[in-house]
């Protein structure tokens, strides 16, 4: 497991960041210069590539939670080893930033910023604004952390330069060192930070383009806050109901408001140069397919982001791949029944089943389909033609991948395609607007009356109308052919007209505690950490044998091995510290232990963390 050390030696913290934080770096070498940083710089840099600061960070996506929530599935077949499946004593670990970044950069530059660089400024007053949006961002940090791994040191972590404190305990997430349950102190932290955000003056310096969530739009940073409060305490719905309905009514009846447009969305969008097409993450493009969960749900209803999300398969002309046309000519020419002989595969779009047990059928082992033929002078050839789509993968990769030996001609959309990589700037998206109305739909539909304005059904058109019009823009800014370019030979932007013809149909004129959560599921499509949580939180969407939609609702594909159930891990194993800090680190264990849906021991993580009752 990742060894974390949990110390930091005065002002020994190492920075990788762009010219804005040049100063910042001379402070590492020369402490005396810590009067004259710029506050600015230094958020910059503890927030830079905010919880995607690398390219093993996507990796993660695509090997873990992109794969349980079925957006994806490995071109040769569902994985077995992606699941927890005791009967082989297989139990996984999800892969979340979260732990690691909190402690060598979020956690601890964010602290540094508010408990050192702010105070010894000579003008700290004027950075109470920064002070309180770092603070909110720190405590985001940490609850993201706790929230997948339970336990972490969070009161006597990074404090060996001021207290000595050398081997930090562990706090719980229902539970800190002094007895106080960890989420109400979240809470309270971001609620009090929100107050210090509503006194804000003229006179504070704003963060500007140092802010890469918000651009130091004070306004933004409050509703974030606000929609912070109220989707932590959601999680909290089984485990303290009377904290989270108290949270939630303080939260919407605060002046500051919450998220309540696409444009409020909090995205951290990336510097130009972040991850260039490198060739090792660019295998969401070739190394997997969409899911049958994902594209059944898509083309049943018709579902105006169906193209941008999910590229045709190859079984036909048209799918911005000149050389896939031209094996579909080959298959015209040679299998001119072909479209009565494959009526499974010219339906153009096609996912490929997520339950290992189907790796033995033709539909879910390989992405390519072999077909034999006879060319004109009568040597037998074969032809393979994707028959499986792929995700677009432009929203995780600049052009879908470019760089690189390992992508090849057939995988990708064509050359014409693509955009100058300096015209593309990839995003992280983090509590969004249609995310916020799902949420609300959901509080909505279960109180049984209007929450923040709307009623259920409401909050539940809002959002997909706000999701689609967010697809729209983010495949835009990506270059997605499909919403922006209109020589794509599938060429189909999601327009207002098409959202409305989506709203008419019958499935969507009520609202059921399924649907929202089928909605939120296709929603964080970009968010799949997010839509693990809500799987565990709400147990939707259900499992079936066949994913096939029933009135609005989808359903994730039974996942088995020889018949055995697998199942999908519900947390993180808490990441092994260095042999010094090794006693707290077991005692933290113990106490997670005393909690029976824990598990037994710590890489069980079938188990579950405090929160996630069943």
């Amino acid at each position: 497991m990742k060894k974390i050390k949990f110390i930091i030696l005065g002002f020994l913290v190492l920075f990788s960041l762009s010219s804005c934080l040049n100063d910042y770096v001379k402070l590492n070498t020369d402490p005396e210069q810590l009067g004259t940083t710029d506050p600015r710089n230094v958020f910059t840099g503890a927030t830079e590539n905010f919880n995607n600061s690398s390219r093993g960070h996507l990796l993660g996506k695509y090997s873990g939670v992109m794969q349980y929530m079925q957006y994806i599935v490995y071109y040769n077949g569902a994985q077995e080893g992606a699941y927890v499946n005791p009967n082989k004593g297989s139990r996984p670990s999800p892969y979340t930033s979260y732990y690691g970044d909190y402690f060598s950069q979020i956690g601890l530059r964010l602290r540094y910023l508010v408990n050192t660089v702010i105070p010894t400024n000579p003008e700290k007053e004027r950075f109470q604004d920064l002070l309180a949006i770092a603070n909110i961002l720190e405590t985001y940090g940490a609850w993201l952390m706790f929230d997948v791994n339970g336990a972490a040191p969070y009161n006597e972590a990074f404090r060996l330069a001021t207290d000595g404190i050398r081997t930090p305990q562990y706090d719980l997430y229902q539970q800190d060192l002094a007895g106080t349950p960890l989420y109400k102190v979240f809470d309270q932290k971001v609620k009090d930070n929100v107050a210090l955000l509503k006194q804000s003056s003229s006179n504070q310096y704003n963060l500007g383009n140092n802010d890469y969530f918000y651009k130091g739009d004070v306004s933004k940073w409050i509703k974030f806050g606000n929609t912070l409060r109220i989707k932590m305490a959601q999680r909290l719905e089984k485990a303290d109901n009377t904290f989270y309905k108290s949270v939630l009514a303080e939260a919407l009846a605060d002046t500051g408001g919450i998220i309540s447009s696409n444009n409020e969305s909090c995205v951290y969008n990336h510097p130009n140069d972040y991850n260039n097409n490198t060739d090792d993450m660019h295998i969401l493009t070739y190394q997997y397919c969409a899911s049958r969960t994902l594209v059944n749900f898509l083309t049943t209803y018709n579902d105006p982001r169906l193209p941008l999300l999910v590229r045709r398969n190859g079984f036909g002309m048209g799918n911005n791949n000149t050389l896939n046309d031209d094996v579909a000519k080959l298959l015209a020419k040679y299998y001119p029944n072909y479209e009565t002989r494959f009526p499974q595969w010219v339906i153009r779009y096609v996912g490929m089943s997520a339950n290992p047990d189907s790796t033995n059928s033709n539909w879910s082992k390989e992405s390519y389909y072999t077909l034999p033929y006879k060319d004109d002078e009568g040597v037998d050839r074969t032809m393979t033609v994707r028959h499986n789509s792929q995700i677009e993968s432009r929203f995780y990769v600049k052009n879908g991948g470019k760089v690189g030996t390992q992508i090849t001609a057939r995988d990708k959309e064509d050359a014409t395609y693509d955009v100058s990589q300096e015209q593309i700037s990839l995003f992280t998206p983090l509590i969004t607007y249609p995310e916020v109305c799902f949420m609300m739909a959901e509080i909505a539909f279960k109180e049984g009356g209007a929450k923040g304005g709307k009623d259920a059904l409401a909050w539940f058109r809002t959002g997909i109308r706000a999701s689609m019009e967010q697809y729209q823009g983010w495949a835009e800014k990506m270059k997605v052919p499909a919403a922006m370019n209109p020589n794509s030979d599938n060429y189909h932007p999601i327009t207002s007209n098409a959202i409305d013809t989506y709203l008419a149909r019958p499935e969507f004129q009520s609202v059921s505690l399924e649907k929202i959560i089928t909605q939120q599921w296709i929603n964080l499509f970009m968010r799949p950490e997010e839509a693990w949580a809500t799987w565990k939180r709400t147990g939707l969407p259900s499992f079936k044998n066949q994913p096939t939609p029933q009135d609005g609702v989808a359903f994730l594909e039974a996942i088995t091995n020889a018949g055995n159930k697998l199942t999908i891990p519900r947390r993180g194993a808490l990441p092994t510290p260095n042999t010094e800090n090794i006693d707290n680190y077991n005692a933290a264990i113990e106490k997670l232990k005393t909690d029976p849906n824990y598990g037994s021991a710590v890489d069980k993580t079938e188990g579950r963390i405090w929160w996630d009752k069943p």
